[in-house]
Parts: C-alpha cells; sequence; structure tokens
C-alpha cells in the first residue's frame, strides 16, 4: 500500500476526516493548504468542542443540539482547532480515572514463539514465488499506506539471507489491486495464468476474500488474507481462505464478553449494570462483518443489548455525529467502530465533541488499533486516551518478543521514520515466515517438485496451528480457518505525552462466532 504519511493533497483530506462536522474545516480549504505533513494537516483542523463546551451542554442531545449541521457552517461559526478542543476538554472537570488494567490470567493457548522444523532435504537454486495483491494506487491505498509491502519485503530479505526456505529462495510478486473486488479477482485472474500457478494467494482485504472464496476452492489455491470475513472462511466448510486473524464477529463477541466479565472495574461512571452497545461500521461488507446473526445470537444470550448497527460513509469527510447520536440516545454505553484509519478518529473526534468520551468505553476492531488512527490525530492524539481494541498479534513496544526484536531491526535498518510502525508492516512481516513454516512442512512433506497449491493446503491442515514469526499463530487444522487468540489492549497516553497500547487482557480465547455451515 502506498504510504499514508507521504500523502499531500489526500492526506490533508484524510486529516480533514479525523473527526465530524464539528471537528473538520471545509475540503476545499484543506486541499487549498495542500499541508505537507501528517502534522501539519492535523494542526488545520477545525473543531467546534470549544463551542459545545461553552454553551454548558449538560448533556450529549444538548451538546448535539448546539453542534452545526455542516462542516461549513461550523467553519463560519469560527471554529477552534484541534489543538483548542483538546486545551479545552483538559479544562472541563476532571475525568473519571481510567480502569486500571486488569489482571492478566494465563492465556488458555500460549502463543508459539518463532521456530521452524529441520529441513528433510535442501533444493538451493529453486525460486518460489509469492504471489501478493495489495493497493498500490486508489483512495484505500494512500490512507492504508505501504506497511504491508515494506514488512513483507523486509521479511523475506531475512528469509532468504539464512538460507531461503530449505535452500529456495523466496521472491515476492505484487501487482495493484487498489483493494477493489473487481481488480482483485483481475489480479488472481493474471497470477493464476503463470506457469507454473501460484502455491498460494496472499491478500489485505474482505472483499478480496469474499470474491475468491470460490475460486480458490476450484483452483485449490490456499488464499491467506487479512480480510477477516467471515462467510468468506466458512461457507463453505473446508474451503481455501484462511484468515491472519480472528473474524470480526470473534472479535466483537470476543471484547463485549469480557467487557461484561469485567464491567465492575472498567465501566464509566453512571453506566449502570446493564451492556448496550452500539456499533458504527464502514457501509461496506467490512463494516458489517462484527454484527453477523452468530455474534449476535452469543451476546444475546449472556443478556447483553446490541443496537441496530449504524453505517458510516467510507470517506474521510464522513459526519457520524447522526450515527453517534442515535447509539447514545438510545442507551449506548459502548460504542464499537468497525471500520480503520479515518474511521476511527471520526468516531474518537466526535464522540469527545458531543461530551460522551467519559461516559462510554470506546472500542473497535483489531484495524482500528493501530498507529494511523493517532497519525491523523497528530499533536492531539491524547483524544484516543482510553480506546479499547482487539489485537491479535504481539505488538512494538513487546520487545522482550523475538519476532518483534527482528521486525524492530530491520525497521530501523530500513531507515523507515516511527509513523510507519503500524499493523500493516507487522502483519505481513510475520506472514511471510508463517509462509516459508508452511513451504518448508510442505517440502518435507512432498519435496519440491512435489509442490502445488493443493500439497501446500495440505500441509497447513497438517500443521493445524502455524507459528507467524512469533508474533502470533494461524488455525488451519481441520474447519479451523482462522485463530481465535487476542488480547485486549487500551490506548494509553504514556508519561511522554505519546499514545501507547497496553495490555489491559492478555491473549485469551474468542468466542467462536463462525456462521452455520450450509
Amino acid at each position: 500500500m502506498i504510504a499514508f504519511v507521504l500523502l499531500v493533497g489526500l492526506l490533508a483530506l484524510v486529516a480533514c476526516g479525523q473527526t465530524a462536522q464539528d471537528l473538520a474545516p471545509t475540503l476545499q480549504a484543506a486541499v487549498e493548504e495542500v499541508a505537507p505533513t501528517l502534522q501539519a494537516a492535523a494542526t488545520e483542523l477545525a473543531p467546534t468542542v470549544q463551542s459545545a463546551v461553552e454553551s454548558g451542554a449538560a448533556t450529549v442531545s444538548a451538546a448535539a443540539t448546539e453542534l452545526s449541521p455542516t462542516v461549513q457552517s461550523a467553519v463560519e461559526s469560527g471554529a477552534a482547532t484541534v489543538s483548542a478542543a483538546a486545551t479545552n476538554l483538559a479544562a472541563t472537570p476532571e475525568a473519571t480515572a481510567e480502569p486500571a488494567p486488569t489482571e492478566e490470567p494465563a492465556p488458555t493457548e500460549e502463543v508459539a514463539e518463532a521456530g521452524a522444523e529441520e529441513c528433510a532435504e535442501t533444493y538451493d537454486g529453486e525460486i518460489i514465488t509469492l504471489y501478493q495483491a495489495a493497493g498500490l494506487t486508489g483512495p484505500l491505498a494512500q490512507i492504508l499506506g505501504d506497511g504491508f509491502i515494506n514488512g513483507s519485503k523486509a521479511a523475506v530479505d531475512r528469509i532468504n539471507a539464512a538460507g531461503g526456505v530449505c535452500g529456495v529462495t523466496l521472491e515476492i510478486r505484487l501487482e495493484d489491486s487498489q483493494y477493489n473486488p473487481e481488480q482483485e479477482v483481475a489480479v488472481y485472474d493474471q497470477f493464476q495464468a503463470e506457469e507454473p500457478p501460484p502455491l498460494l494467494h496472499l491478500s489485505y482485504g474482505s472483499g478480496a476474500a469474499i470474491v475468491l472464496k470460490d475460486r480458490v476452492i476450484e483452483d485449490k489455491t490456499p488464499h491467506i488474507t487479512a480480510g477477516l470475513n467471515d462467510e468468506a472462511f466458512y461457507i463453505p466448510r473446508n474451503g481455501y481462505t484462511f484468515g491472519t486473524g480472528p473474524i470480526y464477529s470473534d472479535q466483537f463477541a470476543g471484547f463485549v464478553g469480557w467487557l461484561q466479565d469485567n464491567w465492575d472495574e472498567v465501566k464509566p461512571e453512571g453506566a449502570g449494570d446493564d451492556i448496550v452497545v452500539g456499533v458504527i461500521g464502514w457501509a461496506n461488507a467490512f463494516g458489517a462483518g462484527a454484527t453477523t446473526p452468530t455474534a449476535l445470537a452469543y451476546l444475546e444470550e449472556r443478556g447483553i443489548t446490541v443496537l441496530p448497527l449504524e453505517s458510516q460513509e467510507v470517506s474521510p469527510t464522513a459526519d457520524v455525529t447522526g450515527q453517534l447520536q442515535n447509539l447514545l440516545a438510545n442507551g449506548a454505553n459502548v460504542i464499537w467502530a468497525q471500520s480503520l484509519s479515518f474511521g476511527p478518529a471520526q468516531v474518537i473526534g466526535t464522540l469527545q465533541a458531543l461530551g460522551a468520551w467519559n461516559s462510554v468505553i470506546a472500542s473497535g476492531v483489531n484495524w482500528s488499533m493501530n498507529t494511523d488512527v493517532v497519525n491523523i490525530l497528530g499533536e492531539n492524539a491524547a483524544l484516543m486516551d482510553g480506546y479499547y481494541g482487539i489485537v491479535p498479534n504481539y505488538w512494538w513496544n513487546d520487545t522482550d518478543n523475538p519476532g518483534i526484536q527482528m521486525a524492530l531491526e530491520d525497521f530501523e535498518a530500513a531507515g523507515l521514520p516511527e509513523a510507519k510502525k503500524d499493523i500493516g508492516y507487522l502483519l505481513s512481516y510475520g506472514q511471510m515466515f508463517g509462509v516459508a513454516n508452511i513451504l518448508r512442512h510442505a517440502m518435507n512433506t512432498v519435496g519440491f517438485e512435489g509442490l502445488t497449491g493443493e500439497a501446500v493446503f495440505n500441509a497447513m491442515q497438517d500443521m493445524g496451528t502455524i507459528d507467524v514469526g512469533g508474533m502470533s499463530t494461524w488455525a488451519a487444522g481441520g474447519e479451523d480457518r482462522s485463530p481465535r487468540m487476542a488480547q485486549v489492549r487500551q490506548a494509553q497516553l504514556n508519561d511522554d505525552g505519546a499514545i501507547e497500547f497496553v495490555v489491559i487482557e492478555d491473549f485469551f480465547e474468542l468466542p467462536d462466532t463462525r456462521p452455520p455451515a450450509e
């Protein structure tokens, strides 16, 4: 993906969309400024938190009434900057203290440390091409950044420098999918026309997972994807699509279930004993991925109310005020963001503007717990303090983890800026070690000449739990197509004034919310 910190015009658009109608300047003004960096773009944002605070709005409803109905009217009303918003939030009556992290029980399953089986034979001079589809152009590519590309290359370079996989050199063949489902299919078809055909296919979005789920079965090509859509993995059963993390419905149900178990310790002041969850997600398959029938049934059995899904436009200038007002008016004391990048930033900024931040648990999917959200908020990243997320892998601050140590070494050797320490880099970095482990097992089983997509699939099935560079594991045995181990982390402001993703609950097993077999 193209680096989102290198944007010029579009970067300003993303920054403008970091909050809702009262936390953004007009689109035209942002473009004219052509903010050269994310920091510069962030300082130009125009929230109206100050006016909301000065109006003395005592409730979310009253605050919402005070807010300007459009971005343009917000500008005309003399909206303050995000910096002013942060200053005014700090000046309001002191918020309730952040809930203390719960004690970490022993996880039901340890995440495996880096390790690899020995090679039965070596195949020096041979080459395996890894076929990868990711966004290089288009709006989402520019927003999501180039972490997937940087991480993949760094890991493959390290693997090859250590002798490859049983002597086999890995090469990456990357094509631009733009994260567009039609383009995902076109790239896949292009790869399948190669001779020999791919041993596996790598992608990074729900669109790819969905549109390719039947094709990869037909072609017997394992598809390893970061688009964690439940039906793509489990309908039909025994498919060829595998996830790099827990499906979104498992993440959602697992977090809310954990929240219920720890509600007395973490609930906001005045939230009551009953959990009411409001979900706001992008208006696409990804945005609807949390609130599946199986996940909703699981939570209903636990006595938890989940309000109807509110959809959020996939746009850096989207206004989410109305959606959040609806959820809050219907009693939501937990907000779950099923989006990424500017999406969670819009939710965070709007909850702050509405004066609701300290009366709800703000949380979201693994993609929302990412450096890009912090980058969008810029100098005012403190607005994210207290946000919860599900994280299925070790993070950059886990410096005692061998896989993270390797990633940090390669990241620093490449001279990349701190802002690029994101989920995309870690995910793809570990992914390549996972792929290497699969290929090694397959060659130990059928030899190099016997490698086919089906042989790779069989190797995954035989391995069951697959180590991913010591940073996470994949689940591929039997009917399993995605792992169910994850952490709960919270964005916390550290002593240096930076946001850090802190473990609140170490790796635990999420509920199984795969859809019923057809």
